[in-house]
């Protein structure tokens, strides 16, 4: 049953940048499916199909800058054949394409969640593509999956979680972990950013003089199921700052604060400018 559990822990980075969190859970989970082989028998339990497994199964990432979604595609390719002495037991990569997604996080669309065929429709097909070596079958299953998505949103073409990744939702009514290293970007000099997000389905959440990695703490708490965690890398400032008092009461209302790491002066990020580091 534990096994069984590891393997559909549904794990979130909204902000991918580097592609090292995915990685580093599915290294947690590997590690402890591996432990449990001593006790759990069969020639399929191998550190290759565990994280095989892990990354069609558990792992989901989206940011907004192409060249990071690609960096993680490309570490977690890596990962997975690193470890598998044997070439010729080397499936050919799978299709990462509705797993790691290159999309705002933060905008989200309107839709009707209540169209079950063309969800179910959509479930059935994005295993498929996964596994699917035939490039010509590949394109078929894209767009077969881009025309329910785009009959879901009515034809937008924002990134939604609950439209790419609606098996969490309808599985697991949301993720068992989301984790982050967001950006930290004031409103001075970035309100074309804001104003999108301020448009958006996070709206309630703006409050003047507050930090645009906020609206991620927020996005977190409503992607992530009941008694799940949330862990996070940002600038220490928001417990005190006035601009995050809906941040502090959406913690309260919302969330329960396990712990928090105040790096202070600590340099954790070799090239960012003015580092004051905190984990929560």
């Amino acid at each position: 049953l534990l096994d069984e559990k590891l393997v559909n822990i549904k794990v979130c980075d909204p902000a991918i940048g580097s592609g090292a969190f995915p990685v580093g859970m599915m290294s947690e989970i590997v590690k402890t499916r591996n432990v449990l082989s001593s006790y759990i028998k069969g020639k399929d339990r191998t550190i290759y199909n565990f994280k095989r497994e892990c990354i069609e199964k558990s792992l989901y990432g989206v940011d907004i800058d192409s060249g990071a979604v690609e960096i993680a595609k490309l570490r977690l390719w890596l990962s997975l054949v690193v470890d598998e002495e044997d070439i010729k037991q080397i499936k050919p990569l799978p299709n990462l394409d509705y797993k790691i997604v290159c999309g705002d996080s933060l905008l989200g669309v309107e839709k009707n969640l209540f169209n079950l065929s063309l969800f179910s429709e959509l479930e059935r097909l994005k295993p498929l593509l996964f596994n699917e070596t035939i490039p010509k079958k590949k394109q078929e299953y894209k767009k077969q999956i881009d025309e329910i998505i785009t009959q879901i949103t009515d034809g937008h073409k924002d990134f939604d979680f609950e439209v790419y990744f609606s098996e969490v939702f309808h599985e697991k009514k949301g993720f068992d972990v989301v984790i982050a290293n967001p950006p930290y970007l004031g409103e001075k000099g970035h309100k074309e950013i804001f104003r999108k997000v301020k448009q958006g389905l996070l709206s309630k959440f703006y409050l003047g003089k507050m930090d645009y990695f906020y609206f991620f703490f927020h996005l977190s708490i409503n992607i992530a199921k009941n008694n799940s965690s949330i862990a996070f890398i940002t600038t220490n400032y928001y417990p005190t700052a006035m601009g995050a008092k809906k941040l502090r009461q959406d913690f309260k209302e919302r969330g329960i604060i396990k712990n928090l790491m105040n790096f202070n002066e600590l340099r954790i990020f070799e090239s960012a400018l003015g580092q004051h580091n905190m984990i929560t």
